[in-house]
């Protein structure tokens, strides 16, 4: 069976077309089902036609592939690593063998040990975890009825990992935060060689670790999925 709209070839099963995204009146198995159910009622368990979620999203499909494609599986622990970075610690100090530290949501209230009430890095953690969901989306864009159009664009795909770069380069240039990681690193090497003096370190947290880890990650899944399209 061929897609009315672009002429490709439908797989059987298929609720739509992979390719572009279009409608098909029915899936190909189904029909043959039931030519073959005599005397069967076509709507006799109301279960026949297609759930709404499965119109959109093909999760089986997604399953598969996150054990036979290693791209996937990569953007998908990527995604992961970046949409927590926002939870993990981003600021820390320890001192006389006390560590206190925040996050990100931390970091811009006021509430917390560290806190700097910025919410410019509230919403920079927010938008990082929408970049995450947008990666893992574009991971799936194949199984995603509406991004199956995305699949072999590389720039729309990559558009999570360079707006996950600008938020994290809005981070780093917060003025509250960069000025409080120079006065941990001044007070760090204020200390040493003095005698009887209280130990005292800090930093960045794991965090940002997470975020750039995420982030190439996920550029590694997208690379892998390139030269496995191309071969």
């Amino acid at each position: 069976m061929t897609c009315s709209n672009c002429g490709k070839e439908i797989k059987e099963g298929a609720s739509y077309c992979l390719e572009c995204g279009a409608d098909i009146e029915a899936p190909v198995v189904l029909k043959e089902i039931k030519t073959k159910v005599a005397g069967g009622d076509d709507n006799s368990d109301g279960n026949e036609s297609p759930q709404i979620l499965d119109k959109f999203f093909d999760f089986s499909k997604y399953v598969k592939e996150l054990g036979s494609n290693t791209s996937t599986l990569v953007a998908l622990f990527g995604a992961i690593l970046v949409y927590l970075s926002s939870f993990y610690s981003w600021m820390w100090i320890e001192q006389n063998g006390e560590k206190i530290s925040s996050n990100l949501f931390e970091l811009g209230g006021k509430n917390a040990d560290i806190a700097f009430d910025e919410k410019i890095l509230i919403v920079m953690a927010v938008l990082i975890m929408l970049s995450a969901i947008d990666m893992i989306a574009f991971s799936a864009c194949s199984c995603i009825r509406p991004l199956v159009m995305f699949k072999d664009n590389y720039f729309v795909r990559a558009l999570p990992i360079i707006l996950t770069v600008f938020f994290f380069a809005i981070i780093m240039g917060n003025n509250d935060y960069s000025h409080y990681i120079e006065s941990i690193n001044i007070q760090e090497e204020a200390i040493v060689g003095v005698q009887n003096a209280s130990s005292f370190s800090g930093g960045r947290g794991v965090g940002p670790i997470m975020l750039i880890v995420g982030q190439v990650l996920y550029g590694i899944s997208i690379f892998l999925d390139y030269t496995k399209r191309n071969k």
